[in-house]
């Protein structure tokens, strides 16, 4: 079973919603997020999971076991970022990239 699958099942639990409420307040198709018991979830419908819920991606995926983001608008909490060896200026250049492609994608999980 992925370790999606039982993370978003604990949160919910936690939460006291259930998966089809989740599916319905995220307009997601029927069932889902319980087919991602054994297929991945694609990287933006588990980003907007995890902004569902105020955890970071990396811990919905399973990377680290902290589930808090320390700073909502920094794309860093999102994602894992090798930025040795690139310039201020190129870091912040790739964190707004990475919020275009968010903001894009979350507009897409609309139109599914």
């Amino acid at each position: 079973m992925n370790t999606i699958y039982l993370r978003i099942k604990e949160l919910a639990n936690e939460k006291k919603v259930s998966l089809a409420q989740i599916e319905r307040d995220l307009d997601f198709s029927n069932g889902l997020i319980s087919r991602w018991r054994k297929s991945d979830a694609s990287s933006d419908k588990a980003s907007a999971v995890a902004k569902y819920f105020g955890v970071s991606l990396d811990y919905l995926v399973g990377n680290t076991n902290d589930r808090n983001i320390k700073n909502a608008d920094d794309s860093e909490s999102y994602y894992r970022m090798d930025t040795d060896g690139l310039s201020e200026a190129q870091i912040n250049e790739l964190k707004q990239q990475i919020k275009f492609a968010e903001q894009l994608a979350l507009k897409n999980i609309k139109k599914d």
